[in-house]
């Protein structure tokens, strides 16, 4: 991927000595979770931006389909659509694949992640730059990787993804990861990152956080709790993929 003139990144506490020790964890259980992972000024101003100026647009899917509805499409749903678009997603929800959340999309193209320079931007432009790649390459042990992708993510009360593995065809993903941007929260709120067993059962969960990346392999069954309705706040993070070519 031709690269351009990078925004301001964001710097990420990935050294190559803590790279050694979390490639161990990760060849091991195809997951890890990195506490502090950006400078507190950074990780707060990545904060203020999704709370404060983000413009969200709602996420869903329909079957196969995708669709996306920006706010004046949200605010112009009557009650009865509301009810009835929420009675389609959990039809769905109950034997099929389904999500319902907000977002806002960032660009794969370094150029325009440069010209609008959001933070959110700056944090995926700080996913890759070369010393970035270099590192993730350790930690996950493919070399293959050469770049990363991402979205901001809002899960509201009542939203969730149901259980896939992210293996989608020509897509390329290696390794999926989410950025906790969450400053307080319980478990019993809702919103976990859940790991399926073959099973079906949870064989492991990750609760939001702040500050915190969650890394892990693809293809892995996950999902994303139902956020409970009595949830104290959105759950906020940055999510994508490390991808190659």
């Amino acid at each position: 991927m031709q690269r351009a003139a990078a925004v301001t990144p964001f710097a990420l506490s990935l050294t190559r000595d803590r790279a050694v020790r979390l490639s161990n964890t990760f060849a091991q259980d195809g997951r890890l979770r990195i506490g502090d992972i950006l400078a507190p000024g950074d990780a707060d101003a990545l904060y203020r931006y999704l709370t404060e100026d983000g413009e969200w647009w709602r996420t869903l899917n329909m079957g196969e389909k995708s669709w996306d509805l920006g706010p004046e499409s949200i605010a112009a749903l009557t009650q009865e659509q509301e009810r009835e678009l929420t009675a389609a997603i959990h039809a769905q929800a109950q034997d099929g694949f389904q999500y319902v959340y907000d977002r806002i999309r960032v660009s794969d193209d370094p150029a325009e992640r440069c010209e609008r320079n959001w933070p959110v931007d700056r944090f995926v432009e700080a996913m890759n730059r070369p010393e970035t790649l270099a590192i993730l390459r350790m930690i996950t042990g493919n070399d293959a990787i050469s770049y990363v992708d991402g979205q901001a993510t809002r899960y509201l009360p009542g939203q969730f993804l149901t259980a896939h593995d992210d293996a989608i065809a020509r897509k390329n993903r290696i390794a999926a990861y989410v950025l906790n941007l969450t400053p307080q929260w319980r478990g019993e709120w809702g919103g976990l990152l859940q790991f399926h067993a073959q099973d079906g059962d949870i064989e492991r969960a990750f609760t939001p956080g702040y500050n915190i990346l969650n890394l892990f392999r693809v293809p892995q069954m996950h999902s994303v709790s139902l956020v409970a309705p009595f949830a104290g706040g959105p759950r906020l993070a940055i999510t994508g993929w490390l991808r190659h070519d």
